[in-house]
């Protein structure tokens, strides 16, 4: 599909040169006489190298026809990763690799997003937030302000972040996926 640079928002997938790129940031640039340009900061889908891409106002980019569709995180086997969808229970392994960026967070049964290009699977998407149990955690102290009222707790999945000193073991807390921090 094609779209113009003005169309472009943040997580649109462009097909350039045949790389899928995913846009993280804009900036618009206008000069004087000249043209306006689009800077696209990018990630690259398949091997996760960043790009800044430069176009000039009036190019049109082609648009990476990507589905997502819902499926669950089934379980991790070694360096594998099994997924299923929830329409047609079709099966996907997935490498770490593929995974790496969401890896921490995935636990069973989690309901969850497959990015799909061209019959294969490129990407995960996960919920903003995800609910989890705290395992192992250190007593907090009262009076310790030393981490601002934080302390480093292990999540049923291995998972390992700070959360607020009153958080005992086993109490469920919310992750938010997109900065690793409590919610």
């Amino acid at each position: 599909m094609k779209i113009s640079c003005s169309e472009v928002k943040r997580g649109t997938i462009l097909n350039v040169e045949g790389k899928l790129m995913k846009v993280l940031d804009i900036s618009h640039t206008h000069t004087g006489r000249g043209g306006a340009t689009y800077t696209f900061k990018s990630k690259n889908i398949i091997d996760w190298g960043n790009l800044n891409l430069t176009f000039k106002s009036t190019v049109t980019l082609q648009q990476a026809e990507v589905a997502t569709q819902n499926a669950v995180f089934l379980y991790q086997a070694g360096d594998s990763y099994a997924f299923m969808l929830n329409d047609t229970s079709e099966m996907f392994e997935l490498d770490g690799d593929d995974v790496s960026d969401v890896a921490m967070y995935l636990k069973e049964n989690l309901d969850c997003f497959l990015m799909i290009y061209e019959e294969n699977v490129i990407g995960v998407i996960l919920p903003s937030t995800i609910e989890y149990t705290v395992a192992e955690t250190v007593p907090g102290v009262k009076g310790d302000r030393s981490n601002a009222g934080k302390k480093p707790a292990t999540m049923d999945n291995g998972l390992e972040v700070q959360v607020p000193l009153h958080v005992e073991q086993g109490a469920t807390i919310r992750v938010n996926t997109s900065t690793g921090e409590t919610a």
